[in-house]
């Protein structure tokens, strides 16, 4: 009898381990969120993503914060990540490469962009098959905190703001002997007051098809260059007006773009333009404070395979029937990953 009941204790104590095992399997490679392969599957995502958002500014990677590799049927593998990105300095029409583009500081108010990706890898290649993103302005708590007498951000549709842009844009199209100017969209505003009320503005503009002479005599209607034509400029300008003072000060200084169009081998990865074609119609201003990274491809996003409830498990108990409490296995990764700024 004791020999039967060793026999079934054995056996009970094989399969319950077996189950444990099997479903505590994870599928598809372990890769750790600052590896290599990781880094380079995000910097796949972000060129896609940056080649989608054609206002505001570009992103960057800041931290990947998961990744899943999966096998799928024709030897190819799909990858699933999230990544924390924030905002650069960079427009996203500035052919600028996105290495070289300063990331927003913190005393700036920064923007953080949060996106799901769905990657297939064939042949050591990665193509971005899904994505997902949001963004969303540090809070007001947290810059006053760092920096106190920081001013945060205005609404893009700001009265102050759409008249700081326009007396800028007005001052540089004047000491501009060649193309007139148009706005093409306001990029962040920023309103201090005090002994002088100062506004501080980024905005983009775009060349027209009107030289100065023709814009100022007002003879043609003056629209933005599109197609091989088409080239943009980024401006940074400051109002500030004195107590009492009849007269505001503007300064105003201007990086003009070249044409950078770029097609097929020409703009490299997954053939797409290096530099994004921006909207031919101006961007109005809106309330918003900033310009949302926000859009869904059609394909599967990456979130449901991170947010999706994992199976329960055995518990495995001792033989004085207190649980086991389980060894980290050698097989998780190692995630989230370092944060490259803040």
């Amino acid at each position: 009898m004791r020999l039967l009941l060793a026999t079934l204790f054995l056996a009970q104590l094989f399969f319950g381990s077996a189950f444990i095992i099997a479903h505590s399997k994870p599928s598809g490679r372990v890769i750790n969120c600052d590896d290599a392969e990781a880094h380079e599957a995000a910097a796949v995502a972000v060129t896609h993503i940056n080649s989608h958002h054609t206002t505001g500014y570009k992103y960057t990677l800041n931290q990947v914060e998961k990744i899943r590799a999966v096998p799928s049927n024709d030897n190819s593998e799909s990858f699933f990540l999230e990544l924390d990105l924030l905002e650069t300095k960079c427009p996203s029409v500035s052919p600028t490469p996105l290495a070289q583009c300063p990331v927003r500081p913190v005393i700036e108010q920064a923007v953080e962009g949060d996106c799901d990706v769905r990657l297939s890898k064939i042949n050591g290649t990665f193509a971005v098959l899904g994505t997902r993103c949001k963004s969303e302005l540090d809070s007001a708590e947290n810059l006053q905190r760092i920096c106190p007498d920081c001013p945060m951000l205005a609404s893009l549709n700001n009265s102050q703001v759409i008249h700081a842009v326009d007396v800028s844009l007005h001052k540089f199209n004047s000491g501009n002997n060649t193309v007139s100017y148009r706005l093409h969209e306001i990029g962040r505003g920023q309103i201090q007051g005090g002994i002088s009320n100062t506004v501080s503005v980024e905005f983009i503009i775009a060349a027209s098809n009107c030289s100065i002479e023709d814009a100022n005599a007002g003879v043609v209607a003056c629209v933005e260059e599109t197609g091989a034509s088409a080239h943009y400029g980024a401006c940074s300008g400051t109002v500030v007006k004195h107590h009492d003072a009849v007269d505001e000060d503007v300064a105003v200084q201007c990086t003009i773009y070249e044409p950078q169009i770029k097609t097929g081998a020409q703009a490299g990865e997954q053939h797409v333009p290096h530099v994004p074609l921006a909207p031919t119609k101006p961007n109005v201003p809106h309330s918003h404070f900033h310009h949302s990274l926000y859009f869904s491809s059609e394909s599967e996003s990456a979130e449901h395979h991170f947010l999706v409830s994992p199976k329960k498990q055995a518990v495995k108990r001792s033989l004085t029937g207190e649980p086991v409490l389980p060894s980290l296995p050698a097989n998780v990764p190692i995630c989230p990953g370092k944060k490259i700024h803040f």
